[in-house]
């Protein structure tokens, strides 16, 4: 065999054809583990959603979530720096998925106030 036999065969690969070819194999297997984990995290947060939960896991992320908010509330209102405003307050209710937990909240206060007033 000449060596211009082994350039024409398309069986040999140069170094550079060899990397290449592994790099697009890596590229295509990162390419569907990038997708798999995607979808993996698409069904998890679609999991997460407050109508998908159970009653035991949103009275665990609602009493969680409350338990925060008063943390960081007392952390700012203790806080020595001037930041105590409004805004900072209302950023604490609204972070993440904490507003849906202070709506609950407000429907509890509003259902209790309701039954005191009926009560009168």
């Amino acid at each position: 065999m000449t060596r211009s036999d082994i350039l024409e065969d398309a069986s040999v690969y140069t170094l550079s054809d060899f990397q290449k070819l592994q790099l697009a194999k890596s590229y295509k297997k990162l390419y569907s583990n990038t997708i798999l984990e995607n979808e993996k995290r698409e069904q998890a947060k679609y999991n997460k959603r407050v109508y998908n939960l159970s009653m035991k896991n949103l009275f665990e992320n609602f009493f969680t979530t409350w338990t925060y908010i008063v943390n960081e509330m007392t952390e700012l209102v203790y806080d020595d720096s001037n930041n105590k405003n409004v805004n900072n307050y209302i950023i604490i209710l609204t972070k993440d998925d904490r507003i849906i937990y202070v709506g609950i909240m407000f429907i509890l206060i509003s259902l209790i106030v309701y039954f005191i007033f009926l009560t009168e």
